[in-house]
């Protein structure tokens, strides 16, 4: 039986589909179909248009004269990188690890829990 890649075409190239008649309609007509529910698309938000002249350049002074360049880097002046509060999260666990321990050496606990309560530990 010979296979393929369905039906003959129909139609006249650059035109539009006789069974699809809301691409044949003017934008402002299709926003009232039946497809669309009888609702009217929101229209598009205006896009600024940013030219060369609006983004920094090297040359320019700095937004920030009172920070020094180092700010934010762990190495020189200025604040320094944001602090990672996990480790601290992580310390503060430990005043669970006696109710923890209970469950710790009965044989069907996950090993997840058990590798959760030695990190605490360690920490």
């Amino acid at each position: 039986m010979p296979r393929g890649r369905g039906g003959s075409r129909q139609g006249t190239p650059g035109k539009g589909y006789a069974n699809r008649t809301d691409l044949q309609m003017k934008p402002d007509m299709a926003q009232n179909t039946a497809a669309t529910g009888g609702m009217e698309a929101p229209p598009a938000p205006m896009m600024m248009s940013q030219t060369p002249d609006d983004t920094p350049n090297l040359t320019d002074p700095t937004q920030f004269p009172d920070q020094p360049i180092t700010n934010g880097l762990s190495v020189g002046p200025g604040d320094g990188p944001n602090r990672d509060r996990r480790m601290d999260e992580t310390k503060a666990l430990r005043r669970y690890l006696p109710l923890l321990e209970l469950y710790i050496n009965e044989p069907d606990t996950p090993d997840s829990v058990r590798t959760l309560f030695r990190y605490i530990r360690g920490a």
